[in-house]
């Protein structure tokens, strides 16, 4: 199982930041679910940084979005750190799927804490995720 990282960035208000690196698949999605509704139950906004990501499935983006939904329901905030380096692969699901524009993405973790910060589960804009 590749690793899944969760920590606090304590500001106020704290926000859990799950840190996927590598390949993630059907055989992490259940545990990445799960650690993910447990942070919500804890009321924390949260960030999702696949900067280090090198491969998500459809399962892995099945339990963001389930996550997300979470996150709407319960006003809290839910965001990606995924910027242009990362992995062809991990932007190719969200393109492949059509869903480049459903998430809150920034391309720094920092920005993505600052975006969780505010709220935002759902992006304001359809502003697609792009790769030149």
């Amino acid at each position: 199982m590749a690793p899944i990282a969760v920590t606090t960035d304590r500001a106020d208000p704290p926000v859990a930041i799950v840190e996927l690196t590598g390949e993630h698949d059907g055989l992490d999605a259940h545990r990445i679910e799960q650690e993910l509704a447990r942070l919500h139950d804890a009321g924390l906004p949260i960030v999702v940084d696949l900067l280090r990501a090198t491969f998500v499935d459809s399962s892995t983006l099945s339990a963001l979005l389930t996550a997300q939904r979470r996150a709407e329901e319960a006003s809290l905030g839910f965001a990606l750190a995924l910027d242009d380096a990362t992995s062809f692969q991990v932007h190719r699901i969200f393109s492949t799927t059509g869903l480049e524009s459903a998430f809150v993405v920034a391309p720094t973790r920092e920005e993505a804490i600052a975006a969780a910060r505010q709220g935002a589960a759902v992006p304001a804009s359809g502003t697609p995720l792009r790769r030149e």
